[in-house]
């Protein structure tokens, strides 16, 4: 039986952030000169976060709830990029080692930003499931202590204070949307708001290209589902894990699906009209708000969960 989320301990998980994770702003977008002034649609702007991503949160949260002698072994996790920037970002502040095992098609311009805080990369090979024995791996060989981002309570905890903020920033907001990868980010967002301020919908937004959480739902349990390619790469996820999938059927009203077109305008419209960067799976709630998947007429609030796009992707996005 899953122990959900209590909203104790997200505010205690709150409350240790430290000063380097930002309260991100809450900003309107118009999708034209018409809505100016009459926006329905708001941005929570986690690619403002530090290391372009909402995930510094998690990674600081977990990181300081180790023992000394956790922190002196180092901390082992896979990560397609946002992760492994953030723990390594995390760890060089908290002076605790880390190291990062992403698939060798991660994007070169993530692979450069996790060596520049200082993690130490180890590559698998291009499969979703073979990130997991490469972390074990790496564990029993360095003696390192291995994190499972998919299924740790401190991982969701630590997101969970982005639905605190939306609250307190904009108490008047009647749905939430949020992107869904693994289900981590909407497992802790929507337990803050659903103990905090139950009658606000919550939305999970997946790319349709893989849609594991969505597949799952229709399943009524936790599914793996075969390789996928998406521009919304951050939310790559073959396999879904009984703890976020546990959270989302009980706290998140609907996930919907959109398409790799609907993120593209979702990107232009961010960047055009909102002068937001954000990557493409920081875009999908917007998608999925822009498309009408979502109710356009409530108060909603796309979660811009990082703006670490690779330049070439967004030139020719932009461009498009």
């Amino acid at each position: 039986m899953t122990d959900f989320l209590s909203l104790e301990e997200i505010e205690e998980a709150r409350s240790r952030l430290p000063p380097e994770v930002r309260h991100t702003p809450v900003v309107p977008l118009a999708r034209g000169p018409g809505e100016v002034g009459g926006e329905r649609l708001y941005l929570k702007l986690e690619n403002l976060q530090v290391t372009g991503s909402y995930k510094a949160r998690a990674a600081f949260h977990f990181l300081g709830s180790l023992t000394p002698e956790e922190r002196a072994r180092g901390v082992v996790l896979a990560s397609s990029g946002n992760f492994g920037q953030a723990f390594a970002y995390a760890g060089k502040r908290l002076d605790v080692p880390v190291a990062v095992v992403t698939p060798q098609r991660t994007s070169r311009f993530k692979v450069e930003a996790i060596r520049g805080y200082g993690a130490d990369l180890v590559f698998c090979e291009d499969s979703f499931l073979a990130r997991r024995p490469k972390v074990d791996e790496v564990a029993r060989d360095r003696g390192m202590v291995p994190l499972d981002t998919m299924e740790d309570r401190r991982v969701a905890v630590g997101h969970a204070s982005i639905g605190l903020e939306i609250l307190e920033d904009l108490p008047d907001v009647e749905a939430v949307i949020v992107p869904v990868g693994s289900g981590g980010l909407v497992a802790g967002v929507a337990s803050a708001i659903k103990l905090r301020a139950p009658h606000v919908r919550v939305v999970g937004a997946q790319p349709a290209a893989g849609a594991a959480m969505y597949r799952s739902l229709e399943a009524g349990e936790p599914l793996t589902i075969g390789d996928y390619k998406t521009m919304a790469d951050a939310l790559w996820v073959m396999r879904i894990y009984a703890f976020p999938f546990a959270h989302v059927r009980e706290r998140v009203d609907e996930v919907v699906l959109v398409s790799e077109d609907e993120i593209a305008e979702a990107f232009r419209v961010l960047l055009h009209r909102g002068k937001v960067l954000g990557e493409p799976a920081g875009a999908v709630p917007v998608a999925a708000y822009l498309s009408g998947k979502v109710n356009g007429r409530s108060k909603t609030v796309a979660v811009v969960s990082g703006g670490n796009v690779n330049p070439e992707l967004a030139a020719r996005l932009a461009a498009a």
